[in-house]
């Protein structure tokens, strides 16, 4: 009596099976595929600068600037003294996620949505910010500037509506209203950029600090 060929029909069940498994999830899973691969291959900037121009002082001016460029992060510093005679400049890169987070904390903290301000409070020192992002054929930048972020913060006067009702007997016809102008977004990104940085960092900023203040 012959054998049922049971391993020979479990051996095609099983082709079938993957034959059929095959046809029913290629099409979508090469769909995926493809869009992975498209979103890898987009360029990828993130930029983060900010600019100090000191009115007194050794120091006439000092900049930070952090950049992303499809996954590869750099920290840069720039100075220059009063006199134009000594400049300090060094850019090193930064491993890990660290631009990403400190993009991610600005834009967290209204970098986007913050607008040039009056120079107002204590007017020595003038912040300049800029902001630009790169994804894909996609692009944006924004540059704002401002003075004392801690006066923006605290203080930073009043802004007054004036609403006439012409409804409403004299001396009731003039309504004012007022509200305040005070914004602690300026100094929230002012502390992310001074927040930044792995101690490495933030000790050669410290340093070149220093010659240009002896300078």
């Amino acid at each position: 009596m012959r054998r049922f060929p049971t391993t020979l029909l479990i051996v095609i069940l099983a082709i079938v099976g993957l034959v059929a498994g095959w046809r029913m999830f290629y099409s979508a899973e090469s769909q995926r595929y493809r869009a992975v691969t498209v979103v890898r291959a987009q360029r990828s900037e993130l930029h983060l600068v900010e600019t100090v121009t000191h009115e007194k002082g050794p120091i006439a001016t000092e900049e930070w600037r952090l950049d992303n460029v499809n996954g590869k992060s750099s920290a840069a510093y720039s100075a220059q003294n009063r006199a134009g005679t000594r400049v300090a400049r060094f850019s090193e890169p930064i491993t890990g996620y660290d631009v990403t987070f400190a993009f991610e904390k600005v834009v967290q903290d209204g970098i986007w949505e913050l607008q040039t301000r009056p120079l107002r409070g204590n007017t020595s020192d003038v912040y300049t910010i800029r902001v630009a992002q790169v994804v894909g054929d996609r692009s944006g930048s924004h540059k704002f500037g401002f003075t004392d972020p801690h006066y923006l913060a605290t203080t930073a006067g009043r802004q007054y509506q004036i609403h006439l009702d012409k409804n409403k007997p004299v001396p009731n016809i003039l309504t004012l209203q007022s509200t305040s102008t005070a914004d602690d977004r300026y100094a929230k990104v002012v502390a992310d950029f001074a927040a930044f940085g792995p101690p490495r960092f933030k000790k050669t900023v410290a340093a070149a600090r220093e010659k240009l203040l002896k300078s």
